[in-house]
């Protein structure tokens, strides 16, 4: 009886400290595996090695051909993984999204492309650009959706008077398509509009 005792105790403990561990500031740690239609799997794990803003996150494939084995490091935490068909060619990608710790909540995407079935490769997913009038007024706070084969990312529009807590210039919707260019796959701009 004691041995049993002292085991749930020891058990109990070790389950407070990782959730305390993993769940500090209301931000988990992702670990899991994600399995594509036709079987094939991408286990993610992600740690913080040195506090919730900043993640390490190591990924495996398996029952491809030639198999993943990636290891990422210090990008912003995991907020949601997805596994779609965005090129519809039978053939689902894996889809990380990261949102930075703070104010500014800045969307990523981190996202790996089957090349049917024998292998994965990374997907380009472009950043910001200045001058890219798409994004005027864009200061973080995205919101990522996968509908109709197409990724599309929401964020309020800030006007320049606008403080950080409060845009008044709506919400614009970019939406992306997955492309497979010359040398590497791409999500790519296809549309973009207001929403007020």
């Amino acid at each position: 009886m004691k041995m049993n005792k002292a085991r749930l105790t020891f058990l109990m403990t070790v389950i407070l400290t990782c959730y305390f561990f993993l769940c500090l500031d209301g931000i988990e740690a992702y670990a899991g595996e994600y399995v594509t239609r036709s079987g094939k799997s991408l286990f993610i794990e992600e740690s913080h090695p040195l506090g919730q803003s900043l993640s390490n996150i190591q990924l495996r494939s398996s029952g491809f051909e030639h198999d993943l084995s990636e290891n990422l490091k210090d990008i912003d935490p995991i907020h949601t993984v997805h596994v779609a068909d965005l090129d519809g060619n039978g053939f689902d990608e894996f889809y990380i999204v990261t949102i930075s710790s703070g104010s500014g909540s800045y969307g990523n995407i981190v996202a790996f492309a089957s090349n049917k079935d024998k292998s994965l490769s990374m997907i380009y997913f472009p950043e910001i650009q200045e001058d890219d009038e798409r994004f005027d007024g864009y200061m973080g706070h995205d919101v990522f959706q996968f509908s109709n084969n197409t990724l599309i990312r929401s964020f309020p529009v800030y006007l320049s008077t606008d403080k950080n807590a409060s845009a008044n210039g709506g919400t614009r919707k970019v939406t992306y398509g997955l492309f497979q260019g010359e040398a590497s796959w791409q999500l790519r701009i296809i549309d973009s509009e207001e929403i007020n």
